[in-house]
């Protein structure tokens, strides 16, 4: 249950704080005053998307804070994992959003993630706006309000699961059945791919290695003459580097005979020669070795340009070539065999269909099932909306059997069976049930909505539930009914109720009032709580518009006193 709602600079809302109780609570107030506010304000709490625009003009941040009181033995497993051992009967969470648009979430002062709150919300809070009457009227939404009500979640999951398992194994078999049509092209092709790369003797890393043995040949006079030259500076020429060095060692030899500490430098020198002359050995049999090779440069030119156009034709290197070689191969080896692999698919996809066959065929006696026990509980509780001989009915169809369609023994199946599901109602006595977008007014959505709305939170066990708006497209008639509603389920259910009609109002238990004020150049709302003396005047307010009469007072308490009898 929701027992308190924080709000601070969130559009215009300067500051309010309101506490709920348990039963009915309803929000009254002109048009523009900021109910919707409100309510928007609430649907960040439970997960909703924050704005930048949401932040109150002037201010830094909006902040939002709920405190939930969790019923029952044990809190929804959603809940389960914020609880504090402090208090594990209640959840604070807040929501703040920054100017630039940044929000945080935290419930019971730990950090959370949108998607989690939504996940909590949804086991906490249950919301019914008016613009849920639209989608009643689309068929594809009855079919998963049915499913609801017969708690088909997992079997559902099952079921999708596996359908989409066999859509796999179609695509799987479309492709095969598409190879073996183009068997011989396709094989041609791959056996020209194989024969033309297995032709080539591709290793990795030889284009770079021809690249580099070609920079050489193509430099061999060069290189020859530079490891010459530097072999004749360190060994063999006139002045040589060696010759230089014997000389310095056999003078500190002599010196090193006097004084042992030159011992250590003579060793150095003596290294130093050894490393010169086989530096001087290595570059003179380098030299003597490489010489200009006119034939083996035009082959190496003949083999770069032939892995050029590999390269080219086969992704661009040679790793990439040898890939294709071997995709080549694999594929030669399938394409030869894949009429036995079309037959494989085929028994694979049969027996997935068979078992998805079976799977739509328990889903759907779930649904007859159901449909009935729909039927009795929403004739039921619309008997309790004053629609006293209305005839409701969940009809279920088959899938068409479309392209999208798997088709298994004659019977199309769709993402969630092989069934279609149409509500279909008789508001009045005598007249045939037909479709609901066909027949049903504004009042009578209404009335079917809260109806399912009804059944589907005491199903969920959920503790609270919003009606934003609930009295679009009713009259006052229909307005008392549906106030006596709310009332009824507000002994089971916490119920926060935005509402225009006094006929609902009426029976509040807490009620509060939305007042737009300009201040100091700027326009801000605000919320009263009204103490029971003060009702009538609000009541009366939305019975006569400014108008409030005596004769609009009276009226109020009237229906103060009716909705209390």
């Amino acid at each position: 249950m929701l027992t308190e709602l924080r709000i601070r600079n969130f559009a215009v809302i300067e500051e309010a704080a309101l506490s709920f109780g348990p039963g009915l609570n309803v929000l009254t107030g002109e048009t523009g005053a900021g109910k919707t506010i409100i309510m928007t304000a609430l649907g960040l709490l439970l997960g909703g998307r924050a704005a930048p625009d949401m932040v109150r003009a002037g201010a830094k941040e909006a902040v939002v804070e709920g405190v939930f009181e969790l019923e029952g033995e044990a809190p929804p497993p959603e809940a389960a994992q914020w609880i504090g051992e402090d208090n594990p009967r209640e959840l604070l969470v807040r929501r703040v959003i920054a100017e630039g648009g940044r929000a945080r979430v935290t419930i019971n002062d730990a950090i959370a993630t949108v998607s989690a709150l939504g996940r909590l919300g949804g086991a906490l809070v249950q919301i019914y706006g008016q613009h849920e009457q639209q989608t009643l009227l689309l068929r594809e939404n009855h079919q998963q309000i049915l499913d609801q009500h017969a708690a088909l979640e997992a079997e559902l999951a099952r079921y999708r699961a596996g359908y989409d398992r066999a859509g796999e194994f179609r695509a799987r078999l479309v492709e095969l059945e598409r190879r073996e049509r183009e068997r011989a092209e396709l094989l041609e092709l791959a056996r020209f791919r194989l024969a033309e790369l297995d032709r080539a003797e591709l290793t990795p890393g030889e284009d770079e290695a021809l690249a580099a043995e070609r920079t050489v040949l193509a430099n061999a006079t060069r290189l020859a003459e530079a490891a010459g030259d530097a072999e004749q500076a360190l060994y063999g020429g006139e002045g040589a580097a060696v010759d230089a060095i014997a000389r310095a060692a056999a003078r500190l030899a002599e010196a090193a005979a006097i004084d042992p500490k030159l011992s250590e430098p003579l060793e150095l020198i003596a290294a130093a020669r050894a490393n010169l002359e086989e530096a001087a050995r290595t570059l003179g049999a380098y030299a003597a070795r490489l010489e200009a090779d006119p034939a083996r440069l035009d082959q190496i030119e003949r083999r770069v340009q032939e892995l050029a156009q590999l390269k080219r034709k086969y992704g661009g290197t040679i790793a990439a070539a040898l890939e294709t070689l071997d995709r080549s191969r694999a594929e030669i080896a399938e394409l030869e065999t894949v009429a036995q692999n079309r037959a494989g698919a085929e028994a694979e996809l049969a027996r997935a269909l068979d078992d998805l066959l079976a799977q739509a065929g328990r889903l759907s006696a779930r649904r007859v099932r159901d449909a009935v026990e729909l039927k009795r509980r929403m004739e039921a509780e619309l008997k309790t909306l004053g629609m006293r001989s209305a005839v409701f009915e969940a009809r279920l169809g088959r899938v068409a059997g479309d392209a999208d369609a798997l088709i298994h023994q004659g019977t199309a199946l769709g993402p969630t069976g092989f069934d279609t599901v149409e509500f279909h109602l008789s508001p009045n006595l005598g007249q045939p049930p037909l479709p609901l977008g066909r027949i049903a007014s504004g009042g009578e959505l209404s009335r079917v909505m809260l109806a399912l709305k009804r059944l589907g939170a005491e199903r969920r066990g959920v503790a609270t539930m919003i009606f934003d708006e609930v009295d679009a497209g009713i009259g006052g008639a229909v307005g008392e009914i549906v106030g006596r509603k709310l009332k009824q389920l507000a002994r089971f259910h916490q119920i926060l109720c935005v509402t225009h009609l006094a006929q609902i109002a009426a029976f509040a238990d807490g009620h509060y009032a939305v007042e737009k004020e300009e201040r100091r150049g700027a326009t801000r709302s605000r919320v009263a709580v009204l103490a029971p003396d003060d009702r009538g005047a609000e009541i009366a307010r939305m019975l006569g518009g400014s108008e409030t009469s005596d004769k609009f007072l009276r009226a109020a308490r009237e229906l103060i006193d009716r909705a209390r009898g």
